[in-house]
């Protein structure tokens, strides 16, 4: 009787190991398996160092650089020129619309180059440099299609400064300089001419800086630096772009000429 018993616990123990072992193994089965060393896993995670690599060797989009944004264009396709000048400069296309001491107008340029038409006027704002002895500074672009080179070059010649002439080129464009300083009614003027000839036609720039001479005697204005100024002007001429000139667009039909046809 006490070997039954005993055989019996002996069955009911070696049934119970085998019940255990079946559920580890499955409990084992349904683990992640771990990754061997020097696999790599296949999913988000390689997807994801990958975009970080390409965005680490990938160029940024191209911006306009602060240079650019702060510059307003002139183009005028007709001549063929366009500059590009600051944008808080002010421009006036054609005539000029005031008076001034400092600017040619279009009926001064008749009497002084006979076929000159002019095209622009920038102007540095008055308050552009405050505090200062700063009064004018102005650009202006001239063209003339009936002088010949040899007349161009003569046009760059500010009062006798013919000694002092120099050359500068500008996108492939020799233009002829000169400037001349004079004082009136207590106020210093420089005045600069360049001429530049291309496709039959003398493009002239013409720029003026004035500024009080004598010093406040109060403190208040500092004297202009009129070179930084100058130079601001400069850089608008070497901005200048001298293309193929479009073609004229033809004039509309007149009614008269609309009737005879």
């Amino acid at each position: 009787m006490f070997i039954k018993r005993l055989f019996l616990v002996i069955i009911i123990t070696a049934a119970s190991v085998d019940l255990i072992g079946c559920r580890g193994e499955a409990a084992t089965s349904k683990q992640t398996p771990r990754p061997q060393p020097g696999v790599s896993v296949v999913g988000s995670g390689r997807n994801t160092n990958q975009a970080s690599l390409a965005s680490r060797h990938a160029r940024p989009l191209r911006r306009d650089t602060p240079h650019d944004v702060f510059l307003s264009a002139y183009n005028n396709p007709e001549e063929g020129i366009s500059i590009r000048y600051p944008r808080n400069y002010s421009l006036e296309e054609g005539d000029v619309q005031e008076h001034s001491f400092f600017l040619k107008r279009q009926e001064d340029l008749d009497a002084e180059q006979p076929g000159a038409a002019l095209l622009a006027t920038v102007l540095i704002p008055e308050d552009g440099y405050p505090n200062t002895t700063f009064e004018h500074g102005s650009l202006q672009l001239v063209v003339n299609e009936a002088g010949t080179e040899k007349e161009c070059r003569e046009i760059s010649l500010v009062g006798s400064a013919a000694n002092s002439a120099k050359t500068t080129t500008i996108h492939g464009v020799v233009f002829r300089w000169s400037e001349r300083e004079s004082k009136t009614a207590g106020t210093r003027v420089l005045d600069r001419a360049y001429a530049g000839y291309s496709q039959g036609s003398c493009y002239e720039f013409l720029l003026t800086l004035a500024a009080e001479e004598a010093p406040d005697p109060d403190g208040f204005k500092k004297p202009a630096d009129t070179v930084k100024i100058m130079r601001q002007l400069e850089k608008i001429v070497s901005s200048a772009q001298i293309s193929t000139k479009s073609a004229t667009p033809p004039a509309e039909i007149s009614e008269e000429a609309a009737d005879r046809l």
